[in-house]
């Protein structure tokens, strides 16, 4: 059977008009704060709704580092999207193109235009600006979003706040971004990541650390640390305002960490692994029933998956020891068993 002939036309025209209001709207979008503003607020309250976009990568959202985070939040505003919101590109340089992060990359990363992100945090002002908006959005942010948000403020607070100067912490942060994100011999720049404690019974280990540290060097070598570091401090402190930073808060001395781990205990080459038999499985700070649990920064508990595998660390009585996201903790031997 014959095509019509005006049949591939009207499917250019279709197209030409598709293409056409897209544009327009990105203009729209471009031209109205208030659109932009409006967008990240239902974002933040589908929190409880995001997927993993990262197809190789293990999912442990929302207790993860900065790429899981990523992954997640992407599959809320994509980078397509989030470009059109943009009155200039968002990266002047680097891997990512075709609306796609690469993330993957290890001979590059993408360089942020502080234009954007500049931009992106007076948006982030308007947004927290609205305290009914903040109320009803806390518990999912506080659920999702405090701990990351937690560890870069205090990661960068520690790296400002006086101690180290300004040549000191350039060192630190050109160590990080050519040793890739990598561990690196901190001792030798006279910062060191030690545990460190978010005050919530939650622990988070130097190898984490990091990671996040990782995050702020690359932004120090793109020029957006400042811009970055506005928009997140408005962010969490509008959550958070009681937030202050101090060390002897923050960090633990390191007999602590050898006294929370255990000595010679903790061992991620280990070969075995416990495995989760029991659904919502109470996480304990010591080896007995009468022990604090694991909780959320809303104080509900946190539990692991049933058939997630953990790293053993060890055992005592009905209890073993895992590695739980980098914090040592006691399950239930009940509900749990060994691989």
């Amino acid at each position: 059977m014959s095509k019509h002939p005006y049949a591939s036309l009207r499917k250019t025209a279709f197209a030409l008009s598709t293409f056409i209001l897209a544009l327009a709207f990105s203009a729209f979008i471009v031209g109205d704060n208030n659109i932009v503003a409006q967008r990240f607020k239902d974002a933040a309250l589908n929190l409880d709704n995001t997927h993993h976009t990262l197809v190789d990568e293990f999912d442990y959202w929302p207790e993860c580092g900065i790429r899981v985070t990523g992954s997640h939040l992407a599959s809320l505003i994509s980078l397509t999207e989030l470009q059109q919101m943009l009155p200039c590109p968002l990266y002047v340089s680097g891997p990512h193109h075709d609306g796609q992060w690469d993330l993957d990359n290890e001979d590059d990363f993408g360089h942020y235009n502080p234009e954007a992100i500049e931009f992106l945090g007076n948006i982030a002002q308007k947004v927290v600006a609205d305290k009914k908006f903040v109320e009803l959005s806390k518990p999912l942010v506080d659920r999702y979003l405090y701990r990351q948000m937690h560890i870069m403020m205090v990661i960068h607070d520690a790296l400002y706040d006086g101690s180290l100067s300004q040549e000191e912490r350039e060192k630190v942060f050109r160590g990080s971004v050519e040793s890739r994100g990598m561990d690196y011999d901190l001792y030798s720049v006279g910062f060191f990541l030690p545990l460190l404690n978010l005050n919530d019974d939650s622990f988070v280990f130097a190898n984490i650390d990091y990671r996040f540290l990782h995050f702020w060097a690359r932004r120090w070598a793109d020029g957006t640390i400042d811009q970055f570091y506005h928009a997140l401090s408005t962010v969490f402190k509008a959550y958070h305002p009681e937030y202050v930073f101090d060390p002897e808060i923050y960090w633990l001395p390191g007999e602590g960490e050898e006294e929370w781990l255990g000595e010679e205990e903790y061992d991620e080459d280990s070969e075995f692994y416990v495995v989760i038999d029991g659904s919502e499985l109470r996480l304990r700070l010591e080896p007995s029933t009468n022990a604090d649990t694991f909780k959320w920064p809303d104080g509900t508990n946190r539990h692991p998956k049933v058939g997630e595998r953990f790293y053993y660390l060890g055992e005592e009585g009905d209890f073993y020891q895992i590695s739980f996201h980098g914090n040592a903790l006691w399950v239930s031997k009940k509900y749990t068993h060994l691989e």
